[in-house]
């Protein structure tokens, strides 16, 4: 009898240490990511965020006394090499992965999560199925295009020049324009161009005629200062609009020698503080900027607002659903759940898409900041 007791004691025991060491081991967080490549600067911008967001968790004692583990692997932007970071990461048993990539590395990565775990992504081209274990917190494509149309309409402008690339996101961004523009009365001149082309001459004067009183270029990456180049070389004197992906100080370093007369940029109203209503979400923000400029010497942008986006969506996952791994109970929690980061996310059971296009602003670059973007008449 004092044998069994001694035994059941010592299982009891093991039991229990076992149980300790295994809520003490780390949240185990996988980032698909291209910090090299034709859009590394897209990749680098996030990664500092999700940085900055592990070193903030950690120096505070983690979460549920756990420290939280991002391991990185970098895609380049391709398909190919995002589908085996995803399966090596998923190897290392990650209970959520985010993928910071690009439309056709993330929707190459999408079938490998069909079972889990729950994969997060920032891209505006990706509107996941809402039967699966994706979310977007971006505002999509569309929404982009539709604030861009309230835009033109508000400065009386029905023309605009459109120049995308030639990849799988200047596909989403044509067909978002083919949705939006023509039932909004706006008329639009299109052309498309190769992310590794060294020049855009031909684009641009091929939309920008002498009705159209903005041009806006569509896509991400080196490619976007060709077009800025080209703009200046061409002496074109329309404001020049650059996408969601460009608002960064890095990329107006990068075209200083030729910058437009305006340059305007559509973003999240978070690039703007004063744009949001004051609360915990302006809060958020302006704790963010503090710390990241005194962490890496620099302001936040565009794309480090997406990654604090998802990475308060990871944390608020890790608080609040007992088993971060079971991705029926974390689709459950985030569709019934408002994440509250710089400004609020909202997913449904019938929309996986956290933002909409009440979240975007127009936004214009003025001695050097970012503000709310004035007339174009």
């Amino acid at each position: 009898m004092k044998r069994h007791v001694s035994i059941a004691f010592i299982a009891a025991s093991l039991a229990s240490t076992c149980a300790f060491a295994q809520s003490g081991e780390p949240f185990n967080i996988g980032q698909i990511v291209p910090t090299s490549g034709p859009v590394a600067t897209i990749g680098l911008r996030q990664s500092y965020t999700v940085q900055w967001w592990e070193r903030e968790v950690n120096s505070k004692g983690g979460i549920k006394g756990r420290q939280v583990k991002v391991h990185q692997c970098n895609d380049e932007a391709s398909p190919e090499k995002a589908v085996t970071c995803a399966r090596d990461l998923l190897a290392k048993g990650v209970v959520l992965l985010i993928n910071s990539s690009v439309t056709g590395p993330v929707r190459a990565t999408m079938p490998l999560v069909k079972n889990g775990p729950v994969m997060i992504v920032p891209s505006p081209n990706i509107m996941p199925d809402p039967s699966t274990y994706v979310f977007q917190v971006s505002p999509s494509d569309l929404e982009l295009t539709r604030a861009i149309a309230e835009f033109l309409k508000k400065n009386g402008t029905n023309r605009l020049g459109l120049v995308a690339a030639t990849d799988a996101s200047g596909e989403v961004t044509v067909e978002s324009a083919k949705a939006i523009f023509p039932g909004a009365g706006i008329q639009y001149n299109l052309s498309r161009i190769d992310l590794r082309a060294t020049d855009a001459s031909i684009q641009l004067a091929s939309v920008a005629k002498s009705d159209v009183k903005i041009i806006f270029s569509a896509y991400s990456g080196a490619g976007a200062a060709t077009v800025v180049k080209s703009y200046a070389n061409l002496g074109l004197t329309q404001p020049l609009m650059v996408s969601y992906g460009n608002i960064s100080d890095p990329f107006v370093a990068l075209i200083k020698n030729d910058m437009p007369r305006r340059l305007l940029g559509i973003g999240l109203k978070g690039m703007v503080p004063e744009l949001l209503p004051a609360g915990p979400g302006r809060d958020r923000l302006l704790y963010f900027a503090k710390s990241y400029q005194e962490w890496r010497n620099e302001r936040y942008d565009q794309l480090n607002l997406n990654a604090l986006a998802y990475v308060d969506v990871v944390e608020q996952i890790l608080r609040n659903v007992p088993n971060p791994a079971d991705a029926p109970a974390v689709k459950a929690y985030l569709e019934k759940t408002p994440i509250v980061s710089y400004q609020t996310l909202r997913f449904s059971p019938r929309n996986h898409v956290g933002m909409n296009a009440n979240d975007i602003a127009i936004i214009e670059l003025k001695d050097g900041r970012w503000v709310a973007a004035g007339s174009i008449r």
